[in-house]
């Protein structure tokens, strides 16, 4: 089984890529009914964006959550937009917990989807999806042969500090979505996409709750560009998700 996370496509794809290579079925953690206490398949990865140098949190609760057997060949890939960060060594640390650990790691640079809190007129380089496709591959390989591999598996000083009380509840104000109600047409996309259903649609507008992942798929998949990041409107040709994913893959999965 491969659980993923995805908020922009990134991790659904390489999900579904690495399902079709190793003959294994990619499923969503927000899939997985809650009264599933236990996972025993024997080969289980994860795949997920990195947020803040580390785990995305609903990643991080659901390892938490979830009881695995030590016989399992556990692997971990993370998705990013320059580096992993510890997340791999922060979802490690999770299986220990449990008597178990990661057997293989690696990391896929792909295109950070954040870069609109910061930036306008962005030129996404999609090259990097093209490299990521060659790591797949290799990935896949050693995930069929159950490759033991550690090495991507390390801490981080700079998402340590990343992490840091005030400075991660800064990041999460900087990265926090909002709707403008002047330009939102309560088209009800995002609330079917949000992994982690924190978006509700009433006949006027969309509303963002408040346990945001800060996956910004909200952000990138507005039809509108109706939802913004610390105030701030993105443009449509700012907006970013894989090209190999659509809506209707997001909402399926």
């Amino acid at each position: 089984m491969i659980l993923y996370f995805s908020g922009t496509g990134n991790s659904l794809y390489v999900a579904k890529k690495l399902a079709e290579l190793t003959g294994d079925t990619a499923v969503p953690i927000s899939a997985i009914h809650e009264r599933c206490r236990r996972i025993q398949d024997r080969i289980i990865g994860f795949v997920f964006p990195v947020y803040f140098g580390d785990l995305p949190q609903p990643v991080l609760d659901f390892v938490r959550q979830v009881r695995f057997q030590k016989s399992t060949y556990f692997y971990g890939i993370a998705t990013c937009g320059s580096t992993a960060g510890r997340a791999l060594k922060t979802m490690n640390h999770l299986l220990r917990h449990q008597h178990c650990a990661l057997s293989y790691g690696a990391v896929l640079p792909m295109i950070a989807n954040s870069t609109v809190a910061s930036r306008r007129h962005i030129r996404y380089n999609v090259n990097r999806l093209d490299h990521a496709d060659e790591l797949i591959l290799n990935a896949a390989d050693k995930i069929h042969r159950q490759v033991q591999d550690v090495t991507a598996i390390h801490s981080s000083l700079s998402a340590w500090l990343m992490n840091l009380g005030p400075i991660r509840h800064a990041g999460e104000r900087w990265l926090t979505p909002s709707v403008d109600g002047r330009r939102c047409v309560a088209c009800g996309l995002c609330a079917r996409i949000c992994p982690v259903s924190n978006i509700i649609c009433t006949a006027k507008q969309a509303i963002i709750g408040s346990h945001c992942s800060h996956c910004l798929a909200c952000v990138h998949w507005c039809p509108q560009q109706a939802v913004t990041v610390h105030g701030k409107q993105i443009l449509s040709e700012d907006q970013y998700h894989h090209p190999d994913v659509t809506a209707g893959d997001m909402m399926r999965r």
